[in-house]
């Protein structure tokens, strides 16, 4: 004879609890990147790197990599909460933005982006200047810009129209709004980095504040990017949980196991 036992989960208090631990963890990066990086406390270089929110394959990076692959998997788990309730189309839509963030966090880690972008400029240097490659390396900032980032920005407006009703709907637009709020403005700062006129805002901030040394401001610069592209996956991902949880109300799960043997 077995017994059942039930085990309520308040879903609002571990959502809630999560969020303040991504926030807490990415102070403690912050703070850690600021004690190890910038009052050079290790001469190591790789000891300074592990904690370096501005360079790629570091904790930091590990971190916001993880982030957006957990988001993807919350996405494809809507996906598959609300099929056979939806139209086929949308709930191809869903899975295809969970496959989209499980993909913003592979790329997040493996900088497949920069790759693919000094991928076009060695083809440039090679002498094999065709039309596509000319139009690419036009772009005044780094080169993934051209044709990396438009796909990016489909997808998020794919998102966008797909989700936001719903968000809306449910009162949780906030989630949707800054957290892709704070995407574009990291992506922004991003392309203005790969500019020329970086190093004349680079030269005025360095004056107008009295930084002392350069790497106060270049690196200053990166880190905000990287801590709003990690924060608004947070953002993003804590609204997606809540519009899961929304979807999972009231619904029962319950675990049946049969014993392939008996000793």
């Amino acid at each position: 004879m077995t017994t059942e036992s039930t085990t309520v989960l308040d879903l609002n208090q571990m959502i809630r609890r999560l969020l303040i631990a991504c926030v807490i963890i990415q102070l403690t990066l912050l703070l850690a990147d600021y004690v190890i990086n910038y009052l050079d406390i290790f001469e190591e270089r790789g000891m300074r790197r592990i904690f370096n929110i501005a360079r790629e394959q570091s904790i930091p990076s590990w971190f916001s990599s993880i982030q957006a692959q957990l988001l993807g998997v919350t996405v494809l788990t809507i996906a598959m909460v609300q099929r056979g309730q939806i139209p086929r189309w949308r709930t191809i839509a869903w899975f295809a933005a969970g496959l989209f963030f499980l993909w913003v966090g592979i790329d997040d880690y493996a900088e497949l982006h920069e790759k693919l972008g000094g991928a076009v400029n060695r083809m440039a240097e090679a002498g094999d200047n065709t039309q596509l490659t000319e139009t690419l390396l036009a772009n005044p900032s780094f080169n993934w810009h051209s044709f990396i980032a438009p796909i990016y920005a489909l997808f998020c407006l794919g998102v966008l129209a797909l989700a936001g009703p719903e968000f809306w709907r449910r009162g949780l637009w906030p989630w949707m709004l800054f957290g892709f709020g704070c995407w574009a403005v990291s992506q922004a700062i991003d392309f203005v980095e790969g500019m020329d006129v970086a190093e004349d805002i680079y030269d005025w901030a360095q004056a107008t504040f009295g930084i002392e040394r350069r790497y106060g401001v270049t690196h200053t610069a990166k880190l905000i990017e990287e801590m709003l592209e990690m924060f608004g996956t947070t953002l993003l991902w804590i609204g997606f949980l809540h519009y899961l949880a929304a979807l999972l109300q009231q619904r029962s799960l319950r675990f049946v196991y049969h014993p392939t043997g008996r000793s």
